[in-house]
């Protein structure tokens, strides 16, 4: 994201996605606004907005076969640097972390991980942490500018560069790259999902939209998902509910099904990151809440697990490992003076269709590439 995920609160999370957070505070848990995408004009044909839902959907529902980017470094990276990662500490923030260690090490690298949180003073104190360790780089995640804007100033008067994976913010003080999963990529994640929607519901979604206001990045998906559904889908009504970053895991699952029982019609339920609808399939069927189609943007491993075993839907693919080489390849360009690569990620939706052919790693993880780290290596003039 130019900005995510999930990566959001990870990213993310994935959206990351995987680790995003902000500097504003939010609303109460459960307060809930509602806004309707049902138009008083025809807007063409039902079955029109579901044939062009199914024909964009298409293009996404098979499995990536490119890391994305193909231009090597000049030369092999001198060995022996530093990085510090920001690791909020959720489930795809916890996972980015991991490959920006694997990442570092396959280039000879050193990497410290330090615990950021999801609240400004959190975030503003591990970056104050990060600096004192003079490293050559620090990577975050979704942690807007302003957040940070006097560590970033000083991190720049010390010569260390800052990279995020997820910020719509412009490049500011020492970050100078925040375009892996930028606002065109979470517009795309928004579509996609809404043509998904579009095609499953055949032109009659009752959609009930969970959103995470507190993280700006995915304000991107949520227009875009929006705006797909009434251009597609007139008809179509979504009511959105705003969430708490601190919701996820904990009140999310009752906030959706009250406010699925207010609106008993209700057929999806749309999630602004995977690890914000953990917990909502066992709530729903502890209250009696059946037929319900689940997805969102950036699945975290219980959403693989939930398209697996038939009690979620869909969720567009983030992959944690892919976006970490990123933006330590990003880090080895910028140490190297030569042009960071501004590239689409390999995406794809997931569903219970394709769900058995993802390429996953050892724990679950969505990869998408299988070949990614070796493509990676010989980016980088690495042997394996």
């Amino acid at each position: 994201m130019r900005k995510t995920l999930a990566a959001a609160v990870a990213i993310t999370s994935a959206v990351l996605i995987s680790a995003c957070s902000s500097s504003s505070s939010s609303t109460t848990t459960s307060s809930s606004t509602s806004t309707s995408s049902a138009s008083a004009t025809s807007g063409g044909s039902s079955s029109a907005g579901v044939a062009a839902a199914q024909a964009y959907e298409q293009q996404f529902l098979t499995s990536p076969t490119s890391i994305g980017i193909s231009t090597p470094l000049k030369s092999k990276p001198p060995t022996g640097k530093l990085l510090v990662g920001l690791d909020s500490g959720s489930g795809s923030a916890v996972v980015l972390a991991k490959y920006w260690a694997q990442a570092a090490a396959d280039l000879g690298w050193k990497y410290k991980d330090l615990q950021s949180g999801t609240t400004p003073a959190s975030q503003q104190a591990a970056m104050a942490s990060a600096i004192q360790l003079n490293p050559a780089g620090i990577l975050t995640s979704g942690i807007p500018n302003s957040t940070l804007t006097t560590q970033l100033a000083l991190a720049a008067q010390k010569g260390i560069w800052v990279n995020s994976s997820a910020d719509t913010s412009p490049d500011s003080g020492a970050m100078y790259d925040t375009s892996i999963s930028n606002p065109a990529q979470l517009a795309q994640w928004g579509k996609m999902v809404a043509a998904y929607v579009v095609v499953q519901s055949k032109g009659k979604a009752v959609i009930q939209e969970f959103t995470l206001p507190i993280f700006p990045i995915l304000v991107d998906f949520d227009t875009s998902f929006d705006a797909s559904i009434k251009t597609w889908c007139p008809a179509c009504t979504i009511t959105t509910t705003a969430q708490q970053g601190s919701a996820i895991g904990t009140t999310t699952p009752s906030a959706v099904v009250s406010a699925v029982t207010r609106a008993p019609s209700t057929n999806w339920l749309i999630f602004d990151l995977g690890d914000l609808a953990i917990g909502v399939p066992a709530a729903l069927a502890a209250a009696g809440l059946h037929g319900l189609q689940i997805g969102g943007l950036t699945a975290d491993t219980p959403n693989i697990a939930g398209l697996k075993n038939g009690t979620e839907d869909v969720w567009t693919a983030y992959s944690l490992p892919i976006v970490a080489y990123r933006q330590v390849d990003s880090f080895a360009r910028k140490f190297e003076g030569i042009p960071i690569l501004n590239a689409p990620l390999p995406t794809q939706l997931m569903t219970p269709q394709n769900v058995g052919s993802l390429v996953e790693d050892s724990q679950g993880n969505y990869v998408g590439v299988a070949s990614y780290r070796a493509d990676f290596l010989k980016l980088w003039d690495v042997s394996s």
